[in-house]
């Protein structure tokens, strides 16, 4: 398929939107973005997305496509049914048009490279298009919900849209820390390694269904209508790994039988895949090994998909793949902003369950009780530092009426009683069978999760649950006769409980299995058994559960043995001693004699050398810190990142008088994570005593609510500030500052005036015409403009500061801008900035070599000052390939390699102007 046959398909998709438009009574773009805004499960769309999608212009993303295909229906005054035939009918559209572009796309880059046209395993059939406008919507029903804890107490038939309210993750890897997107979006294959609860399995969920409808946030654009394919590997646990025909029968095993001949292989030899491989430490440690030969015989065998791994950290390390070219990341605690994030999802989405209007009132009032509460108590924000957590203390704070536990043992204890004991009393179910006490439940449940625990299972089937209930039963005397309706009901109302699949079972989250376990264990007495497999991953949370819960001897028995096998056990030493030190940061009232030994050997961890052993040492407090070297030389820049990490667990003054003296080291990546901890100290005493130190070697960037405590920050030379301020008056005291962006500011830009020194300017935004920042001296020299225009009148960025004084004007050099060429009049450009001698243009349109040569042509007409043209394309639209065989009167062409989906192109000005 050629070019042109991609753009008639894109056409046609174009036209099938205009033709519901135009039934509907051609309503305008305003009241179709509008609309968009009501439709069921649809989302709002810009009017520019409108606008490009009816031109033609661009393929929108599948849920774009829809929610501008319905907004026609209604318009129209259509009902459901005629809604759901719009629907349905829109995403078979779409697929093929997709399909079509995707095709197009793999021949002009064949051709690019000098390779023959993709092989027909590259290009989907008529046959593979229907499959997938079957098998997208079938993963999005499977992927595109969670269990928000809590809200599903009131609601069992509560679907939660994770897409819609993802927290987006932040990793470690090697350099310092990042947002997931930014990343990964570089890399063919990644190991994602986390705590329980950090988030792995929804972070895999969302690239799942982001990939299908395309909207995957930028960087990732390249990952954008990948085909996905989801493998929990706990649904392996007791057979084998699968090949790739068996890769459907997870996501969508109702499918399996239909899908054409070689879907599946097909699929992954079109290098356009994506495989998601989950829970590698919910496998038994006798099979990684097993784990990691499956996949270097996938990478080899499909060298350019894409895969991302997920494990716990304590189950694989971080170069357990690198050999096969995985790069490896840690998932961050939620910073406080995260926190507050969720905190205002999670109670948004109980608002939209609300019967009344005086119970989403309460609602509102909860929310923000919650986030002062985590700002005022450093225990809870460490107990909110992941998803699960974080959910359960919201949860816990509307059930207790704002009353939240103190420690992470407590929380859990108070979820189970909200789960087994009052959750079906307040409601009055009915269930069938015997209705079993709270203790029954409790005791079923304890049993089955060290059954598992023991066995290293976390998956089941029904007939396994059905026998173990059984026999447990029998022992308690308490309705044998009735297993599986038992059995049947801890399904279904215990809350702890899931089927994940045909014929599995499991707990709602790996967490509560370990902390059933954990209660079990100590009332079968079996300290010992969990002495000797404490070195063991699948052991290490239980261990410190046990110690949560454990009675002061037993604590303190289990404490001694750790250290105890940890000297006589050098293979395990480390992670014994690590352990024990997370065991008295869990107890209380401990022998003092106990603490001191753990205390000694902690000595033996300082400094720390990875973020396990800072989160160990962070469990002793503040005392840890007297011990801690600051900044040397000889340090490794891991074992930096380990003490920075420690303090900041640990907190308070003593933390920040550490980290300040690591601040008055000029380093790049120890400033970049200095100024992530932000958040995670008092804002203002953390700007005053820590970042007052920096150099500030690199860029800053800033909330809103960060903004005003920049007047102690007065080195910065690069900010950016990222979203509406109510002032920012505070800029104009940044007289070092070189580099100012503004990313989705308040329009009115209220209080801004431009410091002296200010070199570059940066808008992405919308910004009033009359509240456009003029420079106080002529020296901003580059103008950055991304979607910048007045909201009142729409005027361009690039003609708001062409009103600027004369000699202003006339010091800029560079200007880029996000526009169509035809709406940059040359001549107008030379007039209003003389001294211009870089023109940057990014545009969403497609452009023809003719349009490009006629507009270097008007150039060199209109402007004899210029020396540079830049124009970035996509990348997949064959001008690439074109502009790099044509020749251009007066101008060098060469292309430059961009991050995401774009080239550069440069045109340099060459001869007598």
């Amino acid at each position: 398929m050629d070019q042109s046959e991609d753009l008639s398909a894109a056409a046609d998709f174009a036209v099938w939107l205009a033709r519901l438009r135009a039934h509907a009574g051609d309503p305008s773009l305003a009241v179709l973005a509008r609309l968009t805004g009501a439709v069921p499960r649809g989302r709002p769309v810009p009017k520019s997305t409108l606008g490009r999608a009816l031109q033609g212009e661009s393929l929108p993303s599948v849920d774009d496509a829809v929610s501008i295909a319905v907004a026609c229906v209604l318009h129209e005054g259509g009902g459901r049914e005629r809604a759901e035939a719009v629907r349905r009918e829109c995403r078979e559209r779409w697929v093929r048009a997709k399909s079509a572009e995707r095709e197009a796309t793999l021949t002009a880059k064949a051709a690019a490279d000098g390779e023959p046209a993709p092989s027909a395993a590259a290009v989907r059939t008529a046959a593979e298009q229907a499959f997938l406008a079957k098998y997208h919507p079938c993963v999005e029903t499977l992927l595109d919900t969670m269990e928000l804890f809590g809200v599903t107490l009131r609601r069992s038939d509560f679907r939660y849209r994770m897409s819609t309210s993802y927290i987006s993750l932040a990793v470690q890897g090697e350099g310092s820390a990042q947002r997931v997107q930014e990343a990964i979006h570089a890399a063919k294959r990644v190991l994602i390694r986390g705590d329980a609860g950090s988030g792995k399995t929804t972070l895999l969920k969302w690239l799942a269904v982001g990939a299908i409808r395309g909207d995957l946030p930028e960087p990732m654009g390249r990952w954008n209508g990948a085909t996905p394919f989801f493998l929990p590997l706990r649904h392996f646990a007791e057979r084998p790994l699968p090949a790739p025909e068996d890769f459907l029968t997870y996501a969508a095993r109702t499918l399996a039988d239909v899908a054409p001949d070689g879907f599946v292989r097909d699929a992954l030899d079109s290098a356009h895949s994506l495989v998601l491989i989950d829970g590698v430490d919910e496998l038994p440690a006798s099979r990684r090994d097993e784990v990691r030969d499956w996949l270097r015989e996938l990478t080899s065998g499909y060298p350019d998909c894409r895969y991302v791994v997920t494990s716990r950290q304590a189950a694989v390390t971080e170069r357990w793949l690198a050999p096969m070219g995985f790069a490896s990341f840690e998932l961050a605690p939620m910073s406080p902003s995260d926190q507050n994030q969720f905190i205002e999802h999670w109670h948004t989405t109980m608002r939209s369950t609300a019967e009344d209007a005086e119970e989403r009132a309460r609602l509102t009032t909860y929310e923000h009780a919650l986030v002062r509460s985590l700002s005022e108590r450093r225990e809870l924000r460490r107990l909110g530092g992941n998803p699960l957590l974080c959910a359960l203390l919201c949860a816990l704070h509307w059930d207790r009426d704002m009353q939240l536990p103190d420690d992470r043992v407590k929380v859990y204890d108070a979820a189970l009683e909200m789960l087994l004991v009052r959750r079906d009393q307040q409601r009055n179910i009915a269930v069938e069978g015997p209705r079993l006490r709270s203790g029954v439940q409790e005791m079923l449940l304890r049993r089955l999760a060290y059954w598992m625990i023991r066995n290293d299972l976390t998956e089941i089937s029904f007939a396994q649950l059905t026998g173990r209930v059984a026999a447990y039963l029998a022992d308690s005397a308490q309705y044998p006769e009735e297993s599986a309706a038992v059995a049947r009901q801890l399904l279904e109302r215990s809350g702890l409980l899931r089927a994940p699949a045909h014929d599995s079972v499991d707990f709602v989250h790996r967490t509560f299995q370990e902390y059933l376990a954990a209660d079990q264990l100590l009332n079968d007495g079996d300290l010992a058994l969990l002495i000797k497999h404490a070195h063991e991953d699948q052991w290490q949370d239980v261990v410190v559960m046990v110690s949560g819960r454990a009675r002061d001897s037993e604590r303190d028995h289990l404490i001694k043995s750790l250290l105890k096998r940890a000297r006589r056990d050098k293979a395990h030493r480390l992670r014994l001693t690590v352990l024990a030190v997370d065991c008295v940061g869990d107890g209380t009232a401990i022998d003092p004699r106990v603490v001191d030994e753990a205390r000694r050997r902690a000595a033996e961890l300082i400094p720390p050398q990875n973020p396990a052993q800072a989160a160990a040492l962070a469990n002793l407090g503040e005392v840890v810190l007297d011990q801690m070297p600051g900044p040397r030389p000889e340090l490794a820049p891991g074992v930096v990142r380990a003490i920075l990490e420690t303090c900041r667990l640990v907190g308070g003054p003593s933390a920040m008088r550490l980290l300040a003296r690591f601040a008055a080291v000029p380093d790049l990546e120890t400033e970049r994570r200095l100024v992530g901890m932000w958040p995670d100290f008092d804002t203002a005493e953390f700007a005053h005593v820590v970042l007052s130190e920096l150099s500030w070697l690199g860029p800053l960037t800033v909330g809103p609510h960060e903004l005003h405590h920049l007047h102690r920050l007065t080195g910065v030379t690069d900010l950016t500030v990222d979203g509406a301020a109510d002032s920012y008056a505070v800029v104009r005291r940044l007289r070092n500052l070189r580099s100012l962006r503004l990313v989705d500011p308040e329009p009115g830009l209220s209080g801004l005036e431009l410091p002296p020194a200010l070199l570059v300017l940066s808008l992405d935004g919308s910004v009033r015409h009359d509240r456009f920042p003029a420079p106080t001296a002529p020296g901003v020299q580059e103008l950055w403009f991304d979607d910048c225009a007045c909201p009142d009148c729409g005027l361009s960025a690039w003609r708001m500061a062409g009103l600027w004084p004369a000699e202003a004007r006339r010091a800029v050099w560079l200007l880029s801008v996000r526009a169509a060429p035809a709406t940059l009049d040359p001549r107008l450009l030379a007039e209003r900035f003389p001294g211009l001698s870089v023109l940057a243009v990014r545009s969403d349109m497609v452009f023809g070599v003719g349009e490009v040569a006629d507009y270097l042509k008007r150039l060199r007409e209109c402007f004899p000052a210029l020396t540079e043209f830049r124009l970035y394309s996509h990348g997949d639209d064959g001008l690439d390939q074109q502009l790099q065989e044509a020749g251009f009167l007066h101008w060098t062409h060469t292309m430059e390699a961009a991050p995401g989906t774009r080239t550069t192109h440069v045109f340099t000005r060459t001869g007598a102007g």
